[in-house]
């Protein structure tokens, strides 16, 4: 089967809020509306309102049509920068490093004590820094542009305007939060914005230039409390990664595409009732309910790549 390529980029028009970023995140996460407004500490009607709102801006109409549209689109992807506020923005990208150079972190993030705390281990493990106070002026700060040394930002208690910034460097980030308590708000938007690293105040005492170090290379470093409370909002997919039939991929990719089952049984020109025995077949090959846990873990085993658009998305 072809291998699906990258959707283009949404129009300006349908740029999403941070908010709405995370609740796209955790309904893919097959999270329920009660259970999205527990863990964000909303309203259940609040949290309705956002959802229309991204159904609106996607044009879809349904929560597992939401999550099709954000998954074709390469919203729920990792590697495409995801700043609530600039979502599709086109971004300059930094020049290329020289092996071998020391990493430079850029530390960012209110004033506070905690960041000041974050500099002083630093500075103690001589891990050369720069400290971005003014947002807008290191988004097109020329020299750090073309700084040849590999860069890690350093977001500590981040707000949702530090992260334009943060993606307009192309550099992977580490989130630091003061609070030893997980917060459910402060996991969804680091993934949602494909943090390479969330840990505590706590744990980055103990050697903050290793998890730089580490998260330079391209790995993911969670503290331990960030990740037992993410897991507890993952779906639970096989660790076997099932064998599809064509007819199931066909059905997987109309499932990604939004399509209903009698848009689907008209595209591949067969009866409704075929479409819904294969897609109850796909179901538990991969261990889901229902179409959206479907797509969650389908993506998460990298089977959303191997099928094809049916109809167009």
């Amino acid at each position: 089967m072809p291998v699906v390529e990258e959707a283009p980029l949404a129009p300006v028009a349908h740029r999403l809020t941070h908010r709405e970023m995370t609740i796209v995140y955790l309904m893919s996460a097959g999270n329920t509306t009660p259970e999205i407004a527990k863990l964000l500490e909303l309203r259940p009607r609040t949290v309705e309102n956002h959802k229309r709102h991204i159904y609106e801006k996607l044009g879809v109409g349904s929560q597992s049509h939401a999550v099709a549209k954000a998954i074709w689109l390469g919203l729920l992807q990792p590697g495409r920068p995801q700043a609530a506020e600039n979502l599709y923005a086109p971004v300059e990208p930094r020049a290329a490093c020289d092996p071998g150079r020391g990493i430079l972190a850029v530390l960012m993030g209110q004033a506070s004590g905690s960041r000041d705390e974050v500099a002083t281990i630093l500075v103690s493990e001589r891990v050369p820094l720069v400290v971005a106070r003014k947002r807008d002026e290191l988004i097109h700060d020329h020299w750090l542009r073309w700084n040849r040394a590999p860069i890690v930002v350093v977001l500590v208690d981040p707000v949702p305007e530090d992260w334009s910034a943060a993606t307009s460097l192309h550099a992977p980030t580490v989130v630091i939060c003061g609070s030893d308590v997980p917060g459910q708000l402060a996991i969804a938007s680091a993934l949602a914005h494909n943090a390479g690293g969330l840990v505590t105040k706590k744990d980055v005492a103990d050697g903050l230039g290793a998890i730089l170090s580490v998260v330079a290379q391209g790995f993911l470093v969670m503290s331990l409390e960030y990740a037992q409370t993410l897991m507890k909002w993952a779906p639970s997919p096989s660790l076997v990664v099932p064998e599809l039939t064509a007819r199931e991929r066909d059905i997987l990719g109309s499932i990604a595409c939004g399509h209903t089952i009698r848009q689907t049984a008209r595209s591949l020109g067969i009866a409704a009732k075929t479409v819904e025995n294969t897609q109850a077949r796909l179901f538990r090959k991969l261990g889901a309910r229902n179409r959206m846990e479907a797509l969650s873990i389908a993506d998460a085993q990298g089977l959303i790549r191997q099928v094809s658009p049916v109809g167009g998305a």
